[in-house]
């Protein structure tokens, strides 16, 4: 089965990058409860901020249920520009958050972020939480550089907590909130491993914010709730980071290649990406997804993805469908152009 619908990396790591992850050899180490200053230190590094602003969590969705618990459970207001990634709808359910959804728009064939709307109920000051996707998870559209300034300046002085879920950051064109993390004590950017870096089973997460907000994160984390392996196989990955950056080229590349080539079918919208993955609008989205399927290809139904009217028109006949290998894409464009032409 070749599943191309959870946004993990097709793209495995090499005999080379595998042994550097190599399982552990040490007693002492099964034994004793990990220790997680160094990865910390390296993904500092790596993120270009300090230790301390740093937060390493099992996943991003980990980060993600600790801020809406810590800033909006029981009833606080979070603002929500949708569609977005699925576990936030459910996780501000879980807390008991108030959820305002703020829809983004398409126009000739391209997503627009509700700029002007999401400035407008920041303005309003009931919000305790600002949850951004950016890139968005499922449009694929980043944020622009005007509308992160244009937020960034609105969040001056704020009481918002403004939280940037930067998990596909690798593969777009590299804007970010993060050179704005000195002047915006009320800013948090989230990360993680799972897809640059290929390991989404290993689930290692971080949030980057002021230490304050960090320090108020760290006391709802579970201790010791990344294993040995994981934290094993980040520091190795995080020391071949140029690898995996050449790895991740190859991958912006092959989806500027798919996406091509998914356009030629009749009546498909292909909509420009900056993620490991193409949303695309098609006619008949649930038949090609089940077609597929019956080929031992899955690929992610967008309209499902959201529990909000406003979300699901925008979503509506459409597939996400991950960036595969070169190998895996033809058989793709294979399988799709058999269903389009019989």
């Amino acid at each position: 089965m070749m599943s191309l619908d959870r946004n993990e990396s097709y793209w495995m790591l090499d005999d080379e990058l595998v042994a550097a992850t190599g399982g552990s050899k040490d007693a002492q180490e099964l034994s004793t409860y990990p220790d997680y200053n160094e990865l910390k230190k390296a993904l500092a590094q790596y993120a270009g901020v300090a230790p301390e602003n740093v937060l390493v969590t099992p996943g991003s969705d980990a980060a993600i249920e600790h801020i809406a618990r810590a800033y909006t459970g029981g009833g606080g207001e979070a603002l929500l520009p949708v569609p977005t990634f699925y576990g936030y709808e459910s996780i501000l359910e879980r807390v008991g958050a108030k959820t305002v959804p703020i829809a983004y728009e398409e126009h000739e064939g391209r997503f627009i972020s509700p700029l002007a709307k999401t400035l407008e109920a920041l303005a309003s000051g009931t919000a305790k939480v600002l949850f951004l996707c950016h890139p968005n998870n499922p449009l694929g559209v980043p944020l622009s550089k005007e509308d992160i300034s244009a937020l960034a300046a609105a969040a001056r002085g704020s009481s918002v907590l403004i939280v940037s879920d930067e998990a596909y950051f690798e593969f777009s064109s590299g804007t970010s909130f993060l050179p704005h993390l000195s002047e915006l004590p009320n800013l948090v950017v989230i990360r993680t491993l799972s897809k640059a870096f290929a390991l989404s089973g290993a689930r290692v997460g971080y949030a980057i914010a002021a230490p304050d907000i960090i320090q108020k994160l760290t006391k709802l984390m579970l201790p010791w709730s990344i294993a040995h392996s994981s934290v094993t196989a980040a520091l190795a990955l995080l020391a071949h980071a140029e690898k995996v950056k050449s790895r991740r080229e190859a991958v912006i590349d092959a989806r500027g290649h798919f996406a091509k080539a998914l356009q030629v079918f009749p009546g498909i919208t292909v909509y420009p990406s900056e993620t490991n993955f193409v949303l695309v609008r098609v006619p008949g989205a649930v038949q090609v997804r089940d077609e597929l399927l019956k080929q031992g290809v899955r690929v992610a139904l967008g309209e499902p993805m959201s529990r909000f009217p406003e979300a699901k028109v925008l979503l509506k006949d459409t597939l996400r469908i991950a960036i595969p290998a070169p190998a895996d894409a033809t058989t793709v464009i294979s399988i799709l152009t058999h269903l389009f032409t019989a």
